[in-house]
């Protein structure tokens, strides 16, 4: 799918400087966080350095393009003072070079480091605790056939509305194993951590006591062990909270 022509080129920098400015003080940049990937490619014949793809890739993509042949013509119409902030020196990457770069990269690697960057852009003050939401989609268009699509699972900072971490949830099981996959490569002390009914678990609360953690479970009619009529709950307080999207009205428990 070609880029629009009227796609947005030197305002996609504007707006990664803007996002850059208000998520914390001198941090490492982006381009430096994609520079210290590993680059697959053979070093003799090299023209463009793997920080300056991918970041123009990010920018094409961020600006609309979703196909390497859109990420080429965004890149191809950037201005020159765009490209200069990307750190392209010279030529312009083909459509060829997007594609055998993006399809090399490690995908694991890339959000492992976009992950550390991250958490270290959104590092609440102190007297703040950082607000984490668990929750897993399926990638849109990535299902082909009989094939289901790839399902993630990610950790989402509510205060900034940035992806913390991210894993994939493999056909074979679900969400449930992969929460504390997901959540080892993040510190927990003292943030307050929600998810949906599917991980109301025994298991998941232990893990996030252990790490120090708070959290707020939803806790439906699956999970009839935990309602207020059930054994294990008898004698707490309960209060009832009303949803303001749909008007449900569940029981809610204060977690000390």
């Amino acid at each position: 799918m070609p880029a629009s022509s009227s796609s947005p080129i030197s305002p996609v920098i504007d707006q990664l400087l803007d996002v850059g400015s208000s998520l914390g003080d001198d941090p490492p940049s982006v381009l430096t966080v994609l520079g210290t990937l590993a680059d697959t490619r053979k070093r003799r014949g090299i023209r463009h350095q793997l920080a300056a793809v991918l970041g123009l890739a990010v920018c094409a993509v961020l600006a609309g393009a979703r196909s390497f042949v859109a990420i080429a013509e965004w890149a191809a119409d950037a201005d020159h003072a765009t490209l200069a902030e990307l750190g392209v020196r010279d030529a312009v990457p083909c459509e060829t070079t997007f594609r055998r770069v993006l399809q090399s990269l490690d995908a694991q690697a890339l959000d492992d480091s976009l992950g550390v960057w991250s958490l270290a852009r959104t590092a609440p003050a102190t007297e703040l605790r950082r607000i984490i939401a668990i929750d897993g989609k399926t990638l849109r268009g990535s299902a082909q056939g009989g094939v289901p699509g790839r399902h993630l699972l990610a950790a989402f900072d509510h205060v900034h509305g940035v992806v913390l971490g991210q894993v994939d949830v493999e056909a074979k099981t679900n969400e449930i194993p992969m929460f504390s996959t997901l959540l080892d490569a993040i510190p927990l002390v003292g943030a307050v951590v929600t998810a949906d009914a599917m991980h109301a678990q025994r298991t998941h609360a232990e893990y996030l006591h252990g790490r120090g953690a708070h959290f707020v479970l939803t806790v439906n009619a699956i999970s009839p062990s935990c309602t207020p009529n059930s054994p294990r709950c008898r004698g707490a307080t309960f209060r009832s909270v009303t949803s303001p999207a749909t008007g449900d009205t569940a029981a809610s428990r204060p977690v000390s």
